[in-house]
């Protein structure tokens, strides 16, 4: 017979430890504000650290206490920026103890209150109602949102774990809908986007911080099965790249991770990684020490070579030699599991490795205010859409534009009025362009677009759309007060005005200045 105050302490400890997650997402969104060079971040993660070091002695974990009460003694030291990796290492001792202390305890039945929380944003249908029962079948409370709902609204303790997202025909892009919702410290776990017929470009799914995309076909087969993956190890990604020879091997590793709900795209050739990287968008490369006709190092020093995989986590799998670890770290891997790779660390490194490879890649590419495409960003997609241009042929178009009198907002108003302005130009663009067209801020109230397969007559008809979806949806002040919208805009054409992204930055920023000239 047990102590009832024992079994009390118990549960008390496993209250603590169901929140932690929540804890370890906190630090994790604190540390990317803090590479970002947010102001607020440096004491937000001194006070996180402060509270966990207390709590976690409290509820009988010292060894929680120990790390952060380090990290926070570390943080009154006023790190810099480019120190962050140690703080990355932090939170990855600090989710190792979690994960033992769990172990230890053993895991509480499940009960109503201890529920994961879904939240799904989707049209109304019978599969939509099919799917809200297999995700309960997975322990998760399912409500359903509205894609207008204000996430700051939401309680803290009702906030979703999961959130999936689909949008109607008519309703615009549903990565505007993630980006309301990423672009908060506190933001679910897992973001996941229904792709109808209105195919997903995964470069601004990624900016906008989505974690997942599923065909519609496949939702209810497949979200279930992420779901049970989120709950047990983390996001896992969509797709990663197998480079493994061995069949047998690749057979196996495959299979563990399918049983995830992770597509493994298998490859068993170091002269094929190249041609497989310019159809897969991978969430991150697995790949053998290894490989028949050459060695993984040497792929990874290829691959990071590319600008659009120099941020895809690399984790090697080789044999258990010191000498193989060293030479595949220092060709850019990220991590190193020895052969045979046991199922339950392999998904926990491929789910970790590729959800901290999102969080930077999605850091490195947006905007902080709007969600949108960066400047660099934009720019760089430019020059790879040109080199396409030059290579295959096809038609091309770069649009800027700039909102006018934007300075008079901000007189008026105030810079909080003006970057809520700025956050609504992006909404608007979002939501009234192809899925396929990059959006960017340029700099300041300047936005860019990238118009694949677009000529100079469809570069002035999405000028004159946008002109006049912008007169029609005036941006509003908290105080009712409406403010027209008006832009300027110039666009060029590849090859006819440039023929290097350069060329065509120069045409279209100069077709703007001269219509905003003349308006003057």
């Amino acid at each position: 017979m047990t102590d009832p105050l024992d079994d009390a302490l118990v549960e008390l400890r496993r209250e603590y430890l169901a929140e932690f997650p929540e804890r370890l997402d906190e630090l994790r969104a604190d540390i990317s504000a803090f590479r970002a060079l947010r102001p607020e971040a440096a004491a937000s993660l001194k006070t996180r650290f402060h509270r966990l070091a207390g709590s976690g002695g409290s509820y009988g974990f010292p060894e929680i206490s120990v790390v952060a009460r380090e990290m926070e003694q570390w943080m009154g030291t006023k790190p810099a920026p480019g120190e962050a990796p140690r703080l990355d290492k932090a939170v990855d001792r600090l989710a190792a103890l979690f994960r033992q202390a769990q172990a230890a305890l053993g895991r509480p039945p499940r009960t109503a209150g201890a529920a994961r929380r879904a939240m799904l944003i989707l049209p109304p249908s019978a599969d939509v109602d099919r799917l809200v029962a297999a995700l309960e079948a997975e322990g998760y409370e399912v409500r359903l949102g509205h894609r207008l709902d204000d996430p700051a609204e939401i309680p803290p303790g009702e906030r979703p774990d999961l959130l999936v997202i689909g949008t109607a025909a008519g309703e615009g892009d549903p990565s505007a809908v993630a980006s309301t919702w990423t672009a908060r410290a506190a933001r679910p776990r897992a973001v996941v986007l229904i792709e109808t017929l209105r195919a997903v470009d995964r470069l601004r799914a990624i900016a906008s911080g989505v974690d997942a995309v599923v065909a519609v076909e496949r939702m209810i087969d497949d979200l279930p099965r992420y779901a049970r993956t989120l709950a047990q190890a983390g996001a896992p990604p969509s797709s990663i790249l197998l480079v493994e020879h061995d069949a047998e091997r690749a057979a196996a590793v495959a299979r563990s991770l399918e049983a995830a709900n992770v597509r493994v795209v298998r490859c068993a050739l170091a002269q094929a990684v190249q041609e497989l990287l310019d159809r897969e968008v991978p969430g991150l490369m697995l790949l053998a020490t290894t490989l028949p006709d050459g060695s993984g190092a040497t792929v990874a020093r290829i691959v990071r070579e590319d600008p659009r995989f120099r941020m895809m986590p690399i984790v090697f799998v080789g044999p258990e030699d010191v000498g193989e670890r060293v030479s595949a770290l220092q060709a850019g891997g990220d991590d190193y599991l020895t052969i045979p790779p046991d199922d339950g660390l392999l998904l926990q490194t491929v789910v970790v490795r590729a959800e901290r490879g999102r969080r930077l890649r999605e850091l490195l590419l947006r905007d902080p205010l709007t969600g949108l495409l960066n400047h660099s960003t934009i720019v760089g997609e430019l020059e790879y859409a040109v080199d396409y241009g030059r290579r295959h042929g096809g038609p091309l178009s770069l649009l800027v534009f700039d909102f006018d009198r934007f300075h008079d907002v901000n007189e008026q108003f105030g810079h909080m009025v003006g970057d809520q302005v700025l956050r609504h130009i992006a909404n608007v663009f979002r939501a009234n362009v192809r899925a396929s067209d990059l959006i960017g801020r340029f700099g300041g109230e300047e936005f860019a677009m990238v118009l694949r397969g677009v000529g100079a007559d469809g570069a002035a008809v999405v000028a004159a759309k946008l002109r006049r979806v912008l007169g029609e949806q005036s941006a509003t002040t908290a105080e009712g007060v409406i403010i027209p919208l008006h832009v300027s805009v110039g666009w060029a054409c590849f090859p006819s005005h440039g023929s290097t992204a350069g060329e065509l930055i120069h045409a279209a920023v100069r077709a703007m200045q001269r219509e905003k000239q003349e308006k003057q």
